[in-house]
């Protein structure tokens, strides 16, 4: 039979019984054993990944939120084991661009049974850590940045992604950040911008595409920069992404690129696939072409 490693959040995934029962029944209608592992309030998976690839399972299974997605499924780059996702948490960024379902027990069927594809991740460096860190989908200077540090994290359980809608309306007046961007260490932008976000993945919570051309087989990345002003610019971004009524007269720029550089005048939090990090001034993103082997759903397909 073949071996599963599942690295999970307890706080995430509800009723643990439940669901190690399911995963259980799932695993053995197609011939999988299964062991578990338990992230921590200490340690969201790095500890518990580091052990999985060590003992050469056939599929690591991560289940929570994006935290333990991402930390689970970046740490098993270059391992060729495959990791599947189960959607535990608010957002399942991931999930969504991987079109793995929403619903817990149909997503447990996929985990053994989908395609499994090659993707990209993105390396970041900035001047507050010796070593890079890694995620697959989004990260954010700016006004998304502060969203995510500012969101009430009791609302997010009563109320799910609207607790980030009433964050970024607490946070919509925050100042502008004079920045400056490099890309692909040649193409120079001066700009002062509200919000600034590097994309490996498109989709966010509700079917928004943010990026519309974003893809994480491809090899590349998308940067949107712009600085809305008033409720006529956040109108316009409104109109642009969430309505999808194209990008003429936006007020945000696209670009694309395999490595992007930022200059901030002065310090800024950040975040990347939604977990807050501690302020900085520089920093250096770069995409890690197909570093992961991820279980996707149907119509998936790598370039």
């Amino acid at each position: 039979m073949k071996k599963a490693i599942v690295i999970y959040n307890p706080v995430k995934v509800g009723d643990e019984d439940e669901f190690t029962a399911g995963l259980n029944a799932a695993a053995q209608q197609h011939d999988f054993t299964v062991e578990y592992l338990t992230t921590s309030v200490d340690d969201p998976g790095f500890a518990m990944a580091a052990q999985a690839r060590e003992m050469h399972p056939d599929l690591v299974i991560a289940a929570g939120g994006d935290g333990t997605v991402r930390v689970v499924s970046t740490e098993m780059r270059h391992s060729e084991i495959p990791v599947a996702v189960l959607p535990a948490g608010t957002t399942n960024l991931l999930a969504r661009n991987l079109n793995v379902p929403l619903d817990m027990k149909a997503a447990m069927e996929l985990a053994f049974t989908g395609q499994k594809v090659s993707m990209d991740i993105v390396k970041v460096h900035n001047e507050t850590s010796r070593r890079p860190w890694y995620f697959t989908g989004m990260a954010g200077i700016g006004i998304d940045a502060e969203v995510m540090h500012h969101v009430d994290e009791g609302l997010k359980k009563v109320v799910g992604p609207v607790a980030y809608v009433m964050s970024f309306f607490r946070q919509v007046n925050n100042s502008v950040h004079r920045c400056r961007f490099r890309i692909d260490g040649k193409q120079i932008l001066k700009r002062n911008v509200i919000i600034f976000m590097v994309g490996n993945t498109s989709e966010l919570t509700g079917g928004i595409q943010l990026f519309p051309d974003a893809t994480p087989f491809d090899g590349s990345l998308d940067l949107l920069i712009g600085a809305p002003q008033g409720v006529g610019g956040w109108w316009r971004v409104v109109k642009n992404v969430v309505l999808r009524l194209g990008r003429h007269n936006s007020t945000l720029e696209y670009f694309s690129g395999k490595r992007f550089e930022v200059l901030l005048h002065k310090p800024a939090v950040w975040e990347m696939d939604g977990d807050p990090e501690a302020a900085a001034r520089h920093w250096v993103f770069q995409v890690v072409p197909q570093a992961i082997t991820v279980v996707a759903g149907n119509p998936v397909s790598e370039s």
